[in-house]
């Protein structure tokens, strides 16, 4: 894959499935300017932590990962599946978001859901433009 389709796959990715800017209430006037995106299929969260690192340059240091879980599911060993999945070292993973019993209308994923999480206003900013001019460019 080229750099440019994934600078196009990746910013539509987030576009469609990233969190956006959300106003910090703590603070007056501030936002929180985190790039995340929370998805259950290893291809995407594959696909996104790789545009992180290639084109967004991350300080990888200051990646995350965070797993929401059903009960019977078993929290080690999914931080360690999803830390091969995403290259986010186990260390960096916060606390597993334990989810309330399956409903049992539909069947849960079994690796769970996992969040990648990046803070950084500037690459947040670098971000959005990259998705401007992808939307740019269909416009066209």
């Amino acid at each position: 894959m080229t750099d440019k389709e994934l600078t196009t796959i990746g910013a539509m990715l987030y576009a469609c499935e990233g969190t956006k800017a959300r106003r910090d209430y703590r603070y007056d006037g501030h936002f929180i300017h985190s790039i995340e995106l929370t998805n259950s299929d290893p291809k995407i969260v594959r696909t996104f932590s790789l545009f992180l690192k290639k084109i967004i340059q991350a300080d990888w240091s200051r990646v995350r990962g965070q797993l929401f879980i059903y009960p019977d599911l078993n929290g080690n060993e999914l931080v360690r599946y999803w830390s091969e999945v995403s290259s986010i070292p186990e260390g960096q993973f916060q606390k597993n978001i334990l989810l309330k019993a399956k409903n049992g209308k539909f069947k849960a994923n079994p690796f769970g859901t996992f969040k990648i999480r990046y803070t950084c206003k500037k690459d947040f900013l670098k971000l959005q433009s990259m998705i401007e001019k992808v939307w740019k460019t269909t416009e066209s």
